[in-house]
């Protein structure tokens, strides 16, 4: 994007000295940036590669004579950029920068030049300083201030987060640039803040405020005699002693010595007014270096190049450590270290950085004295955490209510502070200095990262919809009273709900919260598309009650509640709360649904602590989070991946942001048993027969991350355990695996072979998918029940005949019919087909599904399925192959797939749910073309499927394999991120196209050079590790045998509410074998009910021996 002409190029034979304002040897590379217009300015725009995934500052990069077309400056914005700021270089001089080739006669390389050619030369150099000196005298500040206010006007808009980040915008200048730097850091009068030149100063004028928040500078020298006079005739480049007594920014100065731009009498004289004033700053002089060797430059001499990097840093440093109050959108971790869960309860507290709000430990491991190395931010606040002391001699109450409860952070804790600088060694720095009272304020009120990341834990987001707020209802009339005593249906009294549009009474749904309903308020919805209905029992005098809209199928809320009601001649004011609302039931339900912890004669489970046996807390619903955590760090391939207590810890901008460092962290503290310990806040009473069980560990960070940008994993509602598990399988898959290291998620891998025959000519056709998992249907078969005329109004549970696992396996491997077109014989037949096991995995993740639709919703069902703990072979699943004398259909997958008949009524009943037809004819396609219950299971299985939205395709291809070709747009805006073209093509085949998928898959593979395209148009991929060949997943040695290794198990209707916790097998400390352990949230207990839990697991983890 530069221009070669404006890229200097002095050569290497001269003494780096150059008669251009801010001219350096030229620089090969390419830039990264773009130029574009902000407020009809042309600007070079350079973002960090993450942004905006990931917090940035805006930087204002004010460059050299050379401008914004110069490769150097470019690279040097690029520099920037690459530590996490987005980088405005304006057009300063709006079209006029100086062109190294309008001024540069040819030189005289002869190195014993005659009388005549010094003439020349003399003429040269007289030519220069006065062709300078006129491009000078055009770079007024008031040509150029209100140009800059324009660009930062515009700046603030387009990029209000970066602003907001930083509170504030930040400037960097070089040269003729680092001038304006400091009158942007000043404080003006308001008519030169707007470009006009100052005259006589008349008492009460207006003066603007700094238009940035902190500057750094860096400004060269000129020896040559011809500019001497630039210092008295132009101020466009020259820095006065006026300039700096205008400062109110802090900024900091990267000077060369005996500068004639920048004295040092005026230097100095700058300086004192600094100190005396209090404005921070920083002024570092470089010896023997040439004008322009901060800006990036190829140099022979080691000196200048040195030089060039300690400014830099310099630079950065300065602008990277500026104390600024933390804003509401910015994260501050001061609870547990960004690197480990060391806490502000340890004994040594936790060191939060002033600048980043990064949490660091300072005990043992001192992750915060690794940031400050790192990042060179050296003053952080120390805060130390107490528990006050409480007594219990008993249980702790159960949460009764969604809400959190008023109790303060003072209330529970006595909280200590203090604040240190690391590079002065000072440990208790005087917290009234400077701004540090309203930054260690802002940080100590400021909502911390767990707060931030979760909304409320325990109360539920309704919200209004467009059927509640443009109710259409009919003419009013009055309804009598009497007519609110029954469904209009049937005669049941209870659980009834109003429709809010014609007034009619039906009884809700039966499944809610276990009390009697027929549905028939859903049967008149179905009957006349009245959507909102209210339930009358839950209807309180202050205007709430339970509004449920069936076209949405979600819990809902009305602002014109009082006035719907008052139409049908109810007035809400009079009404009396006689049954719970939904929510209430719910949390009555959560109550219930708390698994045992007490053995059979009343006595809670003994705690078991140490290596292995941590546990987590519930950050709100995040029990499905902590079981699939629990289950894979149990296992060999997760923890030798990311369990390094002995390594150094990642080295990465920002931890909390980084998957590697988050399971690093989750994995170190779940298998350390650095905090497996009882909970010393608590002390029990000798009687009492409450035993303190661990605090356990807050997963919030990883939870954040991997949820982020997802639907439904980034909210705090309750989720479905098995679609994480895949979720998060996906997220490590994508993750970058440096050599040696393996990709953990290969021991989960395997390949399914199905097998297409045609019923009327046996021809045949393979086809391999790779999976990381099976979901396997189980039967269901209710048991008879005897009704006896005594019992209740509520209708009994239903109870099941259990199934063996094997049974299951047989369901699940077993040949079944579908209907297609045999493109040979064109029969109509049909095809058998039949999947069975290619590959078999180290550990076999199987999901086992138990729901049935019940009034259009999935119903998990109770039923047993029998595991034993002994040892059971699958070889009878493994996939023959092509066997002799069976002749393949030709691989023609386009006749087959146009020709695929769906279950017509299977398909309607899918659509009616929701589901677009592209995925329920891939849905009855994978499950034999049945009923719609077995396809509802399989999508609810494939949801995270990256082709899920594809058409269906029996092309016989494998499906794991990415698509050859990308789209060149995709590719385009790839490349207008700054990402290399063989790294998005790799990282856009690697994705599906995906762009913002590839985009993290770049992010998280940094080391991959991508795909090259060769001669034809196709990507070649270049592999991280030594070798690039793809083995094929999973191993077909036999015997495979397999034994039970841990489960997932669930309480509740449906597996988006109840509770998840997990069971594995290992052995206890003190012996000899294994036994199941219970981990329910930060309670980990030595299992006694196991085997009644196996039976209704919901996701087994098998490991094969």
């Amino acid at each position: 994007m530069a221009k070669d002409e404006v890229a200097t190029k002095a050569p290497e034979s001269d003494a780096q000295e150059s008669f251009i304002p801010g001219d350096t040897p030229a620089q090969r590379g390419a830039s990264m940036g773009e130029i574009s217009k902000i407020a009809d300015v042309d600007v070079y725009i350079t973002k960090p590669s993450d942004y905006p995934h990931l917090p940035s500052k805006l930087l204002l990069f004010l460059s050299s004579g050379t401008g914004i077309h110069s490769k150097n400056n470019q690279l040097q914005a690029d520099k920037f950029a690459s530590e996490g700021f987005v980088v405005i270089m304006p057009d300063q001089f709006a079209g006029d920068a100086l062109q190294k080739n309008a001024i540069d006669p040819d030189t005289v390389t002869d190195s014993n030049p005659s009388l005549i050619e010094k003439v020349k030369m003399g003429l040269a150099d007289t030519a220069k300083s006065f062709m300078i000196d006129m491009w000078l005298a055009r770079q007024s500040q008031e040509k150029v201030l209100p140009l800059l206010h324009k660009v930062i006007d515009g700046a603030k808009d387009e990029f209000a987060d970066a602003v907001a980040n930083g509170d504030g915008v930040y400037a960097v200048g070089y040269c003729v640039g680092a001038r304006y730097v400091l009158l942007l850091a000043s404080e003006l009068p308001d008519t030169v803040a707007k470009g006009q030149a100052l005259k006589d100063e008349e008492q009460g004028v207006v003066r603007s405020a700094p238009q940035i928040r902190a500057g750094a500078i860096a400004h060269g020298k000129s020896d040559h005699s011809g500019l001497k006079t630039l210092r008295l005739t132009v101020s466009g480049t020259s820095i006065t002693k006026e300039d700096i007594e205008g400062l109110k920014a802090p900024v900091t100065m990267a000077c060369t010595e005996h500068d004639q731009l920048f004295p040092d009498d005026v230097r100095a004289e700058g300086q004192k007014y600094l100190v005396d004033n209090g404005i921070p700053h920083e002024i570092q002089v470089f010896p023997g270096v040439p004008h322009g060797f901060a800006v990036v430059g190829e140099y022979d001499d080691p000196k200048i190049m040195e030089a060039q990097s300690a400014a830099f840093e310099q630079m950065l440093s300065w602008l990277k450590s500026q104390l600024r109050v933390p804003t509401p959108p910015q994260s501050v971790y001061r609870e547990d270290c960004t690197q480990c869960f060391d806490s502000i309860d340890d004994p040594t507290g936790l060191n939060v950085c002033l600048y980043c709000y990064n949490g660091g430990c300072c005990g043992d491991r001192n992750h915060a004295k690794i940031h400050y190395e790192s990042s060179r931010h050296p003053v952080v606040l120390n805060i130390q955490r107490r528990r006050k002391k409480t007594k219990r001699d008993e249980p702790p109450q159960k949460i009764s209510k969604l809400a959190i409860a008023a109790e303060t952070e003072e209330d529970r804790y006595d909280t200590k502070t203090e604040v240190r600088c690391y590079e002065c060694g000072i440990d208790d720095v005087d917290k009234s200095s400077g701004k540090l009272p309203a930054v260690v304020d802002g940080v100590l009120k400021a909502n911390t990262f767990a707060r931030q990341a979760e909304v409320q834990a325990w109360e539920q987001e309704i919200t209004p919809c467009e059927h509640t707020l443009c109710l259409e209802q009919e003419p009013a009339r009055q309804i009598e009273s009497q007519a609110l005593g029954h469904c209009s249906m049937c005669d049941l009294k209870g659980n009834l709900w109003l429709c809010l549009q014609c007034g009619n009474l039906g009884c809700g749904r039966q499944q809610f919260g276990g009390v009697g309903g027929n549905s028939h308020g859903l049967k008149h919805t179905e009957l006349t598309s009245h959507a909102v209905a209210v339930k009358l029992g839950s209807l309180t005098p202050d205007g709430t009650a339970d509004i449920y809209c069936y076209a949405c199928n979600e819990e809902r809320t009305d602002p014109e509640l009082a006035a719907h009601l008052g139409h049908w001649g109810i007035n809400i004011a009079e009404r009396e709360k006689t049954e719970k609302s939904l929510t209430e039931m719910q949390i009555e339900q959560n109550l219930k649904w708390e698994f045992s912890m007490t053995t059979e004669d009343g006595r809670e489970l003994k705690p078991i602590f140490g290596e292995g046996f941590t546990g987590l807390k519930n950050l709100g619903n995040s029990c499905y989070l902590a079981s699939i955590l629990q289950c894979l760090f149990s296992m060999p391939a997760f923890a030798t991946r990311y369990f390094h207590p002995h390594d150094p810890v990642p080295e990465v901008p920002n931890p909390a942001e980084d998957l590697e460092t988050q399971m690093r962290k989750v994995a170190d503290g779940l298998l350390s048993g650095r905090y497996s310990y009882p909970d010393t806040d608590v002390i029990a009473s000798e009687d009492s027969p409450y035993i303190p069980h661990q605090k356990g560990l807050a997963p919030a960070m990883l939870k954040h991350l991997i949820g982020r940008g997802h639907e439904e994993f980034s909210t705090m509602r309750q989720q479905d355990a098995f679609e994480f598990f895949l979720h998060l399988l996906k997220l490590v898959t994508r993750s970058a695996h440096p050599f040696p290291a393996q990709d953990p998620v290969k021991a989960f891998r395997f390949v399914m072979e199905q097998r297409l025959q045609c019923i009327s000519c046996n021809r045949v056709r393979y086809r391999s998918d790779e999976q990381d998992n099976i979901s396997i249907p189980v039967p269901v078969r209710r048991k008879l029940r005897v009704i006896n005329s005594d019992e209740s109004d509520e209708k009994p549970k239903d109870e099941f005949e259990p199934v063996s696992l094997k049974e299951c396996l047989d369901i699940f491997t077993g040949a079944e019919e579908v209907e297609l077109t045999c493109p040979v014989c064109n029969s109509k037949a049909g095809f058998t087909k039949r999947s069975l096991f290619k590959t078999f995995p180290d550990v076999l993740a199987v999901n086992a599904r138990r729901f049935e639709l019940v009034n259009w919703v999935p119903t998990k069902l109770d039923v047993p399925v029998v595991v034993d703990d002994e040892p059971f072979n699958l070889d009878i699943y493994m996939s023959s192959g092509q066997q002799d004398g069976e002749e393949l259909l030709p691989e023609d997958g386009t006749t087959a797939a146009t020709q695929f008949i769906p279950n017509t009524v299977a398909l309607e009943q899918l659509e009616a749910m929701g589901f677009p037809r592209v995925r329920c004819e891939k849905a009855l396609h994978a499950t034999g073309n049945g009923d719609a219950d077995t396809a509802m299971n399989w999508l609810f299985s494939h949801m995270e499927d990256p082709d899920i939205d594809s058409p269906l395709d029996l092309g016989g291809s494998n499906s794991g394999g990415a698509s050859a070709s990308v789209e060149p747009e995709s590719l385009e805006m790839m490349a207008a991120m700054g990402i290399s073209g063989p790294q998005a093509r790799k990282a856009l085949l690697e994705t599906g196209g995906d762009v913002s998928r590839a985009v993290d898959w770049v992010f998280n593979h940094p080391n991959d050079q991508g795909e090259m395209e060769d001669e034809t148009g196709q990507g070649t991929a270049k592999a991280e590790g030594p070798s690039s060949a793809k083995a094929i997943a999973g191993s077909s040695d036999l015997p495979a045998k397999f034994r039970l290794r841990s489960i997932v198990c669930h309480k509740g209707a449906s597996i988006h509410a109840g509770h998840y916790v997990a069971f594995i097998r290992k052995p206890i400390p003190d012996e000899g074998s294994e036994s199941w352990v219970l981990y329910n949230d930060e309670k980990v207990v030595k299992a006694v009910d196991v085997e009644e839990m196996k039976k209704f697991a919901y996701v087994y983890f098998f490991s094969r021996i």
